[in-house]
């Protein structure tokens, strides 16, 4: 396992002939945006190039140039592949079953931002300075000499945009604003990319956040606030798991909460739990006391167990922790 820079990074793609690019489970828009943007690239060069993960990809993203023509599930691939970059998993089981496809792949890079990632590659390039490893794929395809096109950038916008909550949060840095400025001037309409992730609700969408806004309790004398979504909730309304996306923001947002956390039922006995801070409490440590991980003001876990039952035991470890 070796520690390495973009431009490292970069030659390693350069130099393979097939690679793969992994999506993690539940996709958000900073692996999809990323890896279509650094796909695109290799394909630009003549690489045999494919986007590929486990999970679909969510309606809000499917606005973006080239999912249809470079993703494909992961059963679909045969043979052995030259490279597989991770962009955005903080562990390697985040591939989920598409593991072992990884397994055919003669060298790994594992290409991520988040504090708790376990270097599990056989090359490693991490910076927990960028907001989104959106950032690092920018880097990726400039330093593979590859063109920053009008899709490209539109890919590579959305990564940002959305892992820093439209430049809200604190990891925003000038240099996120830079890159930003400069996928702008390359041809991305920021408002196109807001209308397709933000203002696309669906009428299930809105019936199940008003279901979950019903769950709303506050804990710890009002430090800690939770939702959560029950299967039943999503039957009821038919919205589905992706739906769920973005609520626990809501939960954060309250005057005077520093954690939000957002229980999520998953249908084979285990719980999902987005846990999200503004305060000084740092939620990856929360998350990894139960299996979990991710940044220090966004991170999760999935937790085996009654939702009743899941929830009594973060909230508890949460506010521990807050002191």
């Amino acid at each position: 396992m070796a520690d390495i820079g973009a431009r490292e990074a970069a030659r390693l793609i350069l130099d393979a002939r097939r690679v793969l690019f992994f999506l993690h489970v539940s996709p958000d828009g900073d692996t999809i945006g990323s890896s279509l943007a650094v796909c695109r690239a290799a394909r630009a060069l003549g690489k045999e190039a494919w986007c590929v993960g486990v999970d679909p990809v969510p309606r809000i993203y499917q606005f973006l140039p080239g999912w249809t023509e470079l993703f494909r599930p992961w059963q679909e691939l045969d043979g052995e592949w030259d490279l597989g970059v991770l962009l955005d998993c903080g562990d390697r089981s985040r591939v989920g079953p598409a593991e072992p496809l990884l397994g055919r792949c003669r060298r790994t890079l594992n290409v991520d931002h988040h504090a708790t990632n376990g270097r599990y590659g056989d090359y490693n390039w991490l910076d927990f300075r960028a907001a989104a490893v959106g950032e690092m794929a920018y880097r990726l395809v400039v330093e593979m000499g590859a063109p920053v096109d009008p899709p490209t950038a539109t890919c590579l916008y959305t990564a940002i945009v959305t892992d820093t909550g439209s430049f809200r949060y604190d990891s925003t840095t000038p240099a996120t604003h830079e890159i930003a400025a400069r996928l702008i001037e390359a041809g991305v309409l920021p408002y196109r990319v807001a209308e397709a992730v933000w203002e696309s609700e669906t009428p299930e969408r809105l019936r199940l956040l008003s279901a979950c806004l019903a769950t709303l309790q506050l804990h710890a004398g009002g430090r800690v606030a939770t939702l959560r979504v029950t299967r039943d909730m999503l039957a009821a309304t038919g919205a589905t798991d992706e739906d769920v996306d973005g609520m626990v923001n809501f939960a954060r947002s309250i005057a005077g909460v520093e954690v939000g956390l957002l229980f999520r039922e998953t249908g084979n006995g285990k719980v999902r739990v987005n846990l999200r801070s503004r305060g000084g409490l740092d939620v990856s440590r929360v998350a990894e006391r139960f299996g979990g991980g991710g940044h220090p003001r966004a991170a999760g876990c999935t937790v085996e167990g009654d939702i009743a039952a899941v929830e009594a035991q973060v909230v508890a470890a949460a506010a521990e922790a807050l002191g």
